[in-house]
């Protein structure tokens, strides 16, 4: 390895780029669904889901935080289901997945994931349709400037917060706070030797693109360190998060709202 990752370098990924091939495009969602679930993502946020759940079991006809947003009290009435969004959700699988293992656990969920691409919402939708999940749906929007239907329970995204500048991370988790009433969870790569190498040999083995195989390490030298995801979750008011270190090379950044 010639070069350093001691800071960020943020160089522009393949899949980003909006005259991509959509054979290509599809091509590389299909790969990346199969990295994601080698690095066990689902298993990853399930945890912090059940917790959630449990609350509002605990605590029926009460809000989290009342009041929040400026918006009229929404009573957590018995059984309502657990309201998620997942911020840049990509092909959708990670959203898929979740919502089959909260039907499986009879885990109430309603999950709403959103992304910039067309076609990334078209895959997902195709997905949720495959798996007959009507608790689960996708809408094309810019989570940072865009409207979406808040309050969340929780407000998640995996694999995104590498993709942005500074600037625009404090906006994102700003808007993230803004707009869960539990908990904002932040799933993501490691900026690591280790995690370099993971990356480029995880993406050869796990998928055929080469979009996904070009993306992947470049994701690594894009990502945060762990001090760096702690200087901007004290920055935009995070304040308490706890950040845990996961297979392979993932961190998780849990915050629970007051």
């Amino acid at each position: 390895m010639s070069f350093s990752l001691k800071h960020r370098d943020r160089q522009p990924e393949l899949m980003d780029n909006p005259a991509l091939d959509e054979l290509q495009h599809r091509h590389a969602l299909r790969g990346l669904r199969r990295v994601n679930a080698f690095s066990r993502s689902t298993a990853i946020l399930w945890p912090t889901i059940c917790e959630v759940a449990q609350w509002h079991s605990e605590h029926p006809g009460l809000s989290e935080r009342p009041g929040h947003l400026g918006l009229p009290e929404r009573p957590g009435l018995p059984g309502r289901p657990v309201r998620i969004l997942d911020i840049a959700c990509g092909g959708g699988d990670l959203a898929v997945n979740l919502a089959s293992r909260a039907n499986r656990s009879a885990i109430e969920v309603e999950i709403e994931g959103c992304d910039i691409s067309p076609l990334a919402v078209q895959l997902a939708t195709e997905l949720a349709t495959q798996r007959q999940l009507d608790n689960v749906q996708f809408v094309l929007v810019d989570a940072i400037h865009g409207e979406l239907d808040g309050p969340y329970d929780i407000v998640m995204c995996s694999l995104f917060l590498h993709h942005l500048p500074e600037d625009e991370v404090r906006c994102l988790l700003l808007r993230m706070k803004e707009l869960a009433t539990h908990r904002v969870l932040i799933n993501d790569l490691r900026r690591t030797r280790l995690g370099y190498a993971l990356a480029w040999g995880g993406c050869r083995l796990l998928s055929r693109s080469s979009i996904v195989h070009t993306d992947g390490p470049l994701s690594v030298r894009a990502a945060c360190s762990l001090g760096e995801v702690r200087r901007f979750a004290d920055e935009c008011g995070l304040t308490g998060a706890t950040l845990t270190t996961h297979w392979p090379q993932r961190f998780l950044l849990n915050w629970k709202a007051s």
